[in-house]
């Protein structure tokens, strides 16, 4: 509903006669594209997850059964503040197929969260290209300025978290129980209690997931290649519902520039602590058409955007939820103890 207002307000401010002319040459064709795009998105994160489970232990999951998780996780992460809840979702019914937690915790970081080492290369690449004098457009490096720093902050946590992680795994416990042992201080009772056994949790599976992770980068390389390499392609494919837009608008310079602000963008965008990121999405990709669109298209672009990579999933991943309550879906096996 609040995606809905300000999408509305925003098509309402930015309107006029050339907007309507340039609705009806942006083509059904474009449009069906859009779809398409996301669809692919869809179906490359889901090949990913059946890689990285099937190439890595016992327990199996279809290619049907990848893509509703897939999807379902979509749904989840619109509900939920910060998008990326979607990704625990997705664990979480691994461990439900018989898959250890730490495994499944190990594929879905994989899946979910490595991609960001990824953006994080693209910051620091587009980062030295501007300070070696690179010039693009005035609103590409207003824009890239703004998104810069934002997009830093989660993804120098990300990395530095992998990092602490691996090499590190003392020093990863030790700020685990100052954390426990900080809110422990503040809380009292059952609040209490829920964080040690958290805090217990979560140096359990950090060990078996450093080991699931160590082993793939050891001795299932090329499961841990192709499954970040398809991930990627993913998040590209989901780019291109933007740079389809674009396109169907009349853009028609690089799409350099519009691929590196969306990757920038994208782990702001995730990182929000709004179900399915309200207001940020839309705030940051009304600067993002902005840069490249004149402004009596910018409120039907974010439209076409929203409708694309998250009402329609979403819509699809609520059908799939719903048709798992009441069922016992991934239950073909007890979850294995840690």
């Amino acid at each position: 509903m609040g995606s809905i207002a300000i999408m509305a307000v925003t098509v309402i401010v930015t309107t006029g006669d050339e907007t309507w002319h340039g609705v009806l040459s942006f083509g059904v064709w474009l449009a069906v594209l859009l779809f398409v795009a996301e669809f692919l998105r869809m179906l490359l994160e889901s090949v990913a997850l059946r890689v990285l489970v099937n190439g890595t232990q016992d327990e199996k999951i279809t290619a049907i059964e990848a893509l509703e998780l897939t999807i379902e996780g979509y749904f989840v992460g619109q509900l939920i503040p910060i998008t990326a809840a979607g990704v625990p979702y997705q664990g979480f019914l691994l461990t439900r197929k018989g898959v250890r937690a730490g495994w499944a915790t190990a594929v879905v970081l994989v899946k979910g969260f490595v991609p960001g080492v990824f953006f994080f290369f693209v910051l620091v690449g587009a980062t030295t290209l501007t300070a070696l004098g690179w010039e693009g457009s005035e609103g590409t490096a207003t824009f890239l300025k703004v998104v810069g720093p934002l997009s830093a902050l989660p993804l120098v946590f990300i990395v530095a978290m992998l990092v602490i992680m691996l090499r590190y795994p003392r020093r990863f416990d030790r700020m685990i129980d100052g954390v426990a042992t900080f809110l422990a201080r503040r809380l009292r009772g059952k609040a209490a209690q829920k964080i040690e056994e958290s805090r217990v949790l979560m140096e359990e599976e950090s060990h078996v997931f450093r080991e699931a992770l160590t082993t793939l980068g050891r001795h299932k390389r090329w499961i841990l290649f192709w499954g970040i390499l398809l991930v990627v392609f993913a998040y590209l494919a989901e780019f291109m519902v933007a740079i389809i837009i674009l396109w169907g608008f009349g853009y028609r310079d690089s799409m350099v520039g519009p691929l590196v602000l969306q990757c920038l963008l994208k782990p702001v965008i995730t990182a929000t602590p709004t179900p399915g990121s309200l207001a940020f999405g839309e705030g940051g990709y009304i600067g993002f058409f902005a840069v490249f669109l004149p402004a009596h298209f910018v409120g039907v672009a974010l439209v076409l955007w929203r409708v694309a990579l998250y009402f329609a999933p979403m819509f699809a991943g609520g059908l799939l939820v719903a048709k798992r309550i009441g069922r016992r879906g991934f239950d073909a096996k007890a979850p294995q103890s840690t």
